[in-house]
């Protein structure tokens, strides 16, 4: 039998781990709207596949195949502009909806 004690603890570890999530997504949807540069857009990414491995990680796969969309439609190049901001920003969107939903806020 799980304790009370325990099954709180999970809770607030649970509760924390879904902040964490979220405040990540959030930071990542601000970064993207502040991309000049392919370096920025590395980082942009970089950040971008450890998210998707922490939700792949916590079984939320539905926000992971959203990260996926992401990841696929950036792909940052040396000099030239960007051919998939919009499409970026919609995938940003959809994935803050989808873990506000996921997270009760």
């Amino acid at each position: 039998m799980i304790s009370p004690a325990h099954l709180l603890m999970t809770m607030t570890q649970d509760e924390q781990e879904h902040k964490e999530i979220l405040h990540e997504i959030e930071a990542l949807y601000i970064m993207h709207e502040k991309i000049t540069q392919s370096s920025e857009c590395r980082e942009f990414n970089r950040r971008t596949a450890l998210l998707l491995q922490e939700l792949e990680d916590t079984g939320f796969s539905r926000m992971a195949d959203r990260t996926m969309d992401l990841l696929a439609s950036c792909n940052p190049k040396d000099l030239s502009q960007c051919e998939s901001v919009q499409r970026a920003r919609d995938i940003l969107e959809r994935l803050r909806v989808l873990a506000r939903d996921n997270f009760g806020k």
